[in-house]
């Protein structure tokens, strides 16, 4: 609970709020809170009113996207391409906040002539890779890094000719979940955690002629704290709040 906001207040006050040890001396608590000042700066009581042990933040986090399915010249498969990475908050005194990472597409299992779900699924943030076309030896695009969390386009297909078995197209990688606005309280000094997935790595398989599937975006963190905000890409970060 935090300190009154006037009137009196004493050492034992400030040591109620943020522990410490007798006999009690302010300079315990350089950076208790934000506001209070740092080491090497004069302090007093009053830089204690309405200050709490704990703090809040918000958060908006975003999942990496899957990779689209390769295609294949000949024949099928119905095997899934990689999945995007999870992106997570998480620190002492929160609950653990999780966005999954978007599901890859299938390799080659769309009809040669059907290119439906062929582009990677679009994000929060924007568009997937462009799907390959039909009947042409072309990869699925990665998905605009900008996009964060779009899917990647799947691979094209092949249409059956003289001597030769149809071959089917990759669809496209799903895009990662999201959790647009949350917010935790913590202990103040908490350093809290963000990992940020990356998306799903396109490939090839031999004999595609090309037809490779497209990468997924990787995904992005904001954290917002004392009127700032952060932004974090794919990788694992800390930030302390006080």
């Amino acid at each position: 609970m935090a300190l009154q906001s006037s009137g009196p207040i004493s050492n034992g006050n400030v040591q109620g709020e943020f522990g410490g040890s007798n006999p009690i001396s302010l300079s315990e608590y350089y950076s208790a809170a934000t506001g209070v000042p740092s080491s090497g700066n004069p302090i007093s009581l009053s830089d204690f009113y309405g200050k709490s042990n704990v703090v809040s933040f918000t958060y908006s986090i975003q999942a990496a996207g899957g990779a689209g399915g390769w295609g294949l010249s000949d024949g099928g498969s119905g095997t899934a391409a990689a999945a995007g990475g999870d992106t997570s908050v998480s620190g002492s005194g929160m609950t653990t906040a999780t966005a999954t990472g978007g599901a890859g597409g299938t390799n080659a299992i769309s009809a040669w002539n059907d290119a439906s779900d062929r582009d990677g699924h679009a994000s929060f943030y924007g568009a997937g890779g462009a799907g390959g076309a039909s009947n042409a030896a072309s990869p699925g695009q990665d998905a605009p890094s900008s996009n964060y969390g779009a899917g990647g386009g799947g691979g094209g297909s092949d249409a059956p000719g003289y001597g030769d078995n149809d071959g089917a197209g990759g669809t496209g990688g799903r895009a990662g979940g999201r959790i647009g606005a949350g917010t935790a309280t913590v202990p103040s000094g908490t350093t809290i955690t963000i990992t940020v997935g990356s998306g799903g790595v396109g490939t090839q398989v031999g004999g595609s002629q090309g037809r490779a599937g497209g990468s997924g975006a990787g995904g992005v963190a904001f954290i917002t704290f004392n009127g700032v905000t952060t932004t974090y890409t794919a990788g694992t970060h800390t930030q302390t709040l006080s």
